[in-house]
């Protein structure tokens, strides 16, 4: 398979788990076969590749049927004539995995990574819908409230992501998606860009023989190739996008790629106003300093965008709605507010009496949209150590990753309607299914959370994450302490670290027991036993070396 995620479980891990030794097909050394083709050899056989569905300007995105869970995917496959290097792939399989741990709603995650067949590649769901960019061509402009709805989600999940210190680097329309039946924003491509070149300038062409980055959102500090851009560059980029939602336009444009370059590092800041009189003057304030040419001109965050936008809602002409995040607000309001770095220095003055109504009440929103206040807003930890699947009314709703958090709205107030349920690694899937009721939520740091834990019901569970340091490769049987042991139907490849095997029922005498891959069951083993009081809660992780 040659894939550095696990297809099924997402375990980043040299491993590949199966029920037996699956034969290669033969490699495509003169790439020569079509890419459909070569890319239905490098994925496993519980993908049917179905069609090509689009092309960029370094990849082409093709429709997968996952026949396991009955669901369309879209698989990103980067241009095979690219010159891919070991530091290369190896520095994509890095950020890949770092990607892959973004939990926000408007970041479309990846469901897993690898290369073969001379591709390199990446699976992440199927979004019915359009570009942002299809439909500004389609429409010509947005209304400001319009506009927020598309920007707001987009700096909550860029706030996210700088917090770990994640750029996107290419913010443009292309690379948001409005989903078709919910209307919802998606992110898509994080930090495509660094995967490629990260030392290459933009809007040239690179080692790897293509352009990276637009030049018509390009912030100046990446038109000029530096290397360590930060936050604070997306953030001008996304200010370039928001001035041609409300405008139609860009900010800068011209016959070429280096007049335009010339004018993102030379030219005055364009006034959204003085283009569209229907735009709020707060709002074209905004943006006005979200493009300043110099880094530390800009908002310094994301959250103090945010924040802004919430303040021109509530002061400005138009009651504009919008969609901020509790978690970050204490840190928003103190940098939208005048003078808020001094404690209790914005109070004093004319005015400090309305100023403070207005920031109780954009408070009082953020604090019910979080979850601190309220009946009708609660968030789902998973603290297993695999995904979850997320069901209302027996329908599924949402996939929670492992350590990730959901936030759920809920109908009436009550969580009753809900499910969860274990997505088992492997194909076929390996361990004891588990699902169960979501927990009462209970209150953390303020705020309504259901934790999703080892424990259902009354029965710990466990999850042995396997290393395996012997000379061959071993098979697994796990005794959960109980009448019957489990044979996991596994394979550990040599050399495989922290293999994921599913979860099974933990007693103090539970075992687990590896086996040499070819004397399965019948010839020398390895006992693990004891273990029980060294399981980790809530996960019920377990590190067991053989």
């Amino acid at each position: 398979m040659g894939s550095a995620f696990c297809p099924a479980c997402g375990n980043p891990s040299p491993t590949v788990i199966t029920d037996g030794r699956a034969a290669p097909a033969p490699p495509d050394p003169a790439g020569t076969a079509p890419v459909l083709e070569r890319l239905a050899r490098a994925l496993s056989p519980k993908y049917d590749v179905k069609r090509l569905v689009g092309r960029g300007g370094f990849a082409e995105i093709y429709e997968l049927w996952d026949r396991d869970l009955d669901r369309r995917l879209a698989c990103k496959v980067l241009h095979p004539e690219i010159a891919w290097t070991p530091g290369m792939l190896d520095r994509f399989r890095r950020e890949a995995k770092a990607l892959a741990r973004l939990q926000d709603p408007a970041v479309l995650p990846i469901h897993f990574a690898g290369a073969g067949e001379g591709l390199v590649y990446y699976v992440m769901p199927f979004v019915e819908g359009e570009s942002l960019a299809d439909a500004l061509r389609r429409r010509g402009s947005f209304s400001a409230e319009e506009a927020l709805q598309v920007a707001e989600p987009i700096l909550e999940a860029l706030a996210h992501a700088h917090a770990q210190g994640l750029v996107h680097r290419d913010i443009k329309p292309d690379n948001v998606m409005l989903e078709a039946k919910t209307g919802r924003v998606l992110l898509v491509d994080f930090g495509i860009a660094k995967l490629l070149d990260p030392a290459a300038a933009v809007g040239t062409k690179t080692s790897t023989g293509f352009t990276v980055g637009t030049v018509h959102y390009m912030s100046p500090e990446q038109a000029l190739g530096q290397a360590n851009l930060d936050g604070r560059s997306d953030l001008y980029a996304l200010g370039a996008m928001l001035f041609q939602l409300v405008t139609g336009t860009p900010p800068y444009d011209g016959d070429s790629s280096a007049e335009i370059v010339g004018k993102h590092l030379a030219d005055p800041v364009p006034v959204a106003s003085d283009v569209n009189a229907n735009i709020p003057r707060w709002l074209s304030d905004v943006i006005v300093k979200c493009l300043s040419k110099k880094p530390e001109d800009r908002f310094q965050t994301a959250g103090a965008v945010l924040a802004a936008l919430a303040a021109g809602r509530t002061a400005g002409s138009a009651p504009l709605t919008g969609a901020a995040s509790a978690e970050r607000r204490v840190q928003w309001l103190a940098e939208a507010v005048p003078g808020s770095s001094r404690p209790g220095s914005w109070v004093a003055g004319a005015g400090a009496g309305a100023g403070l109504v207005a920031v109780l009440v954009v408070a009082g929103w953020f604090a019910r949209r979080g979850g601190y206040v309220g009946s009708g807003v609660m968030l789902v930890h998973n603290a297993l150590v695999e995904p979850v699947e997320l069901l209302r009314s027996g329908v599924p709703v949402d996939t929670i990753a492992s350590e990730g958090t959901v936030r759920l709205t809920l109908a009436g107030g009550t969580w009753a309607a809900y499910r969860w349920r274990l997505i088992r690694p492997g194909n076929p899937p390996i361990g004891e299914p588990l699902e169960g009721p979501l927990p009462e939520p209970g209150r953390v740091r303020g705020r309504r959370v259901s934790s999703i834990t080892a424990d259902v019901a009354g029965q710990r569970y466990f999850a042995p994450l396997v290393t395996n340091t012997s000379a061959s490769d071993v098979t697994l049987e796990v005794n959960p302490g109980t009448a019957a042991a489990v044979r996991c139907n596994c394979l550990v490849s040599r050399g495989a670290v922290r293999t994921h095997v599913g979860y099974y029922r933990l007693y103090e005498n539970s075992a687990v027991a590896a086996y040499n891959s070819a004397h399965p069951y019948t010839g020398p083993h390895a006992d693990r036993e004891g273990f029980a009081t060294r399981v980790a809660r809530p996960s019920g992780a377990l590190a067991l070396m053989f």
